[in-house]
């Protein structure tokens, strides 16, 4: 019996499947050329979601890139109430709906997900989205497969037909072409853009001394290469190792106190210790995460090098899971590369400044120091007292004076406080007071030294302490009666160069209480009285001989018919000729008293 001939088509059938081709046709034309009119990818994204809407009458859609490690999925777009925390959340290849279609690349239309083991529902809860039909197609550009496009709920429950999955398959095409292009210009683009941006810094911050404007135009500068919700710059205090935050961005107000960091705490801490950066993919599930921040999902962190040792770090936090990427560190440590050089020179800068303007301070006090000082020689009677203070640093802790008594007596002085510098220069301040206020109600050395040491006993630090040598002067009979507290003993040079050390005395000043204190009494007649601090017998050549007690002595018996002032400047240019080019460790003062 002969086969009969197949139906054929009524016309008006032909003609509405053929309209609808047509229809389709000049659709995916319209979609082509609206996908190819930009190649920002966050605009390209939009128009995807608005052509996958239009051909198929969803209610949303959702898209998913492979990772570089082809293990996972990674949501790019999701919609739903919580849609934006699902981007950048993963999904093993193989698992779900999205997972089977980058396993197999086949597409799957699944009309009744209640009825389908494949898809997830912990992603239904996740995303707040009663889900009940979804179309999910491969993504390939040429041979390579790139992601996975979902359209999801056929809107009035009506179900994916055949004709709807070879729509989507050809709009597939071209929305992974069209991906590619935006990829291979946002990649392009960020390159022109990364090195342009490194380029501004770094000439800004040659320019730019002040720290905190330097690294606010970094975070500024990174905000147009790397997407951050919030952002902190860390810089290490030398003095309590913690990691203070010297600006920070998308932080609540109050939180401060959780931008503090010690060495061991939060993923900026571990980057710190290793010296290395770290990618965060999920904060909720790092145990080294530190919530400053409860909407943060993921951390990019650097740190900034200098001579091997960390100087601070770069934090950035996004509210996406899955945020960042290796390019996106190599990036940042290049931008902490540059930080770190700027910190540097803000720190030098700053230090100098602090140092200017210590070294003006320590000028002017020594203008005021100096001013207190005896310049000239003094013409007491028949004596003549003349000094030198020369201090190692700006301030000196060395002291000589002289000054009235009653008639006919007159007093001088010479000292040294423990230590050196403003400390010390502070301390011989008070101890210049001391004398000027209460010497001139006596007549005595040993009561001067003793009133003195009572009155520092109540002023200075236990550790803090003054020698002295306090001399008086009768101007009528040239007796001169001494208080040698602590200090290097004076030398009475005789007129037939026979000299005498002159020890009497007692412990130094400011240390005990009611202590006993001798007094020594000698006459000046035509003979020199010599008085130094230890800084002139212990000054040092380069073979570390100390000028000593036997070449002062030596130096006295060939310059005794000197005046007093030519002694000491005598004395000054000797001293000079034996250190030669070694610096000067301590302050050298000396005073000679002699007719």
């Amino acid at each position: 019996m002969p086969k009969r001939p197949p139906k054929a088509k009524s016309p008006r059938r032909a003609g509405d499947s053929l309209a609808k081709r047509v229809k389709n046709l000049e659709f995916l034309v319209k979609s082509s050329q609206l996908l190819n009119s930009t190649l920002d990818f966050t605009q390209l994204i939009n128009l995807i979601m608005k052509v996958v809407k239009d051909a198929l009458d969803v209610e949303t859609v959702s898209l998913l890139f492979l990772d570089r490690e082809k293990k996972h999925m990674v949501f790019e777009i999701a919609r739903g109430k919580r849609g934006r925390e699902i981007k950048g959340m993963k999904i093993p290849v193989g698992q779900g709906v999205a997972g089977w279609v980058a396993k197999h690349k086949k597409p799957l239309v699944v009309n009744d997900t209640s009825k389908d083991r494949r898809f997830p529902l912990e992603l239904e809860k996740k995303l707040h989205l009663k889900t009940h039909s979804i179309m999910s197609i491969p993504l390939n550009h040429g041979r390579k497969f790139i992601g996975v496009l979902e359209a999801v709920n056929r809107r009035e429950r009506v179900p994916f037909t055949d004709e709807d999955l070879e729509i989507f398959l050809a709009l597939g095409n071209h929305i992974a072409a069209a991906i590619q292009n935006a990829r291979l210009y946002r990649e392009t683009e960020r390159k022109r853009l990364e090195s342009s941006m490194l380029y501004k810094v770094s000439a800004s911050l040659g320019r730019s001394l002040a720290l905190d404007d330097a690294l606010e135009q970094i975070l500024a500068s990174l905000k147009k290469l790397i997407s951050y919700d919030a952002a902190a710059v860390f810089v290490l205090d030398r003095k309590s190792q913690l990691l203070v935050s010297e600006v920070h961005y998308g932080y609540a107000p109050g939180r401060e106190e959780r931008l503090l960091l010690k060495l061991d705490e939060g993923v900026v801490g571990w980057a710190a210790r290793h010296k290395t950066g770290a990618i965060v993919p999920d904060c909720s599930a790092d145990p080294r995460y530190v919530n400053a921040r409860r909407r943060t999902r993921s951390e990019l962190v650097a740190p900034m090098l200098s001579g091997g040792k960390v100087i601070g770090l770069f934090n950035l936090e996004s509210d996406t899971k899955n945020a960042y990427r290796k390019a996106d560190l190599r990036l940042l440590e290049a931008f902490a590369a540059q930080a770190g050089v700027s910190i540097e020179r803000a720190r030098l800068y700053e230090e100098q400044q602090v140092k200017r303007e210590i070294e003006r301070e320590l000028k002017l006090a020594r203008t005021v120091q100096q001013f207190f000082t005896p310049t000239q020689s003094r013409k007491i009677g028949p004596f003549t007292l003349a000094g030198r203070n020369y201090p190692s640093l700006e301030l000196s802790g060395d002291y000589f004076d002289f000054f009235p008594l009653k008639e006919p007596y007159a007093a001088f002085a010479i000292a040294d406080v423990a230590g050196k510098g403003v400390p010390a220069s502070i301390i011989m301040s008070s101890f210049r007071a001391i004398l000027h206020t209460t010497a001139p109600y006596f007549t005595s050395a040993r009561d001067i030294a003793g009133t003195a040491n009572a009155i520092l006993l109540e002023t200075v630090r236990p550790h803090d302490f003054v020698t002295a040598f306090i001399g008086v002067l009768n101007i009528e009979t040239g007796e001169v009666t001494y208080c040698n507290a602590g200090h290097n003993p004076a030398v009475l040079l005789k007129d037939d160069g026979a000299y005498q050390l002159l020890e009497k005395g007692g412990p130094v000043l400011g240390v005990l209480d009611g202590m006993e204190l001798e007094e020594g009494t000698i006459k000046l007649d035509n003979d020199v009285l010599f008085c130094y601090t230890d800084g002139t017998i212990d000054a040092t050549n380069s073979a570390e001989e100390p000028f000593g007690m036997e070449r002062l002595i030596e130096f006295l018996q060939a310059h005794q018919r000197l005046g007093a002032s030519r002694i000491c400047t005598a004395l000054r240019r000797r001293l000079k000729e034996h250190v030669q080019e070694m610096p000067q460790l301590d302050d050298m003062t000396f005073l000679v008293l002699k007719k």
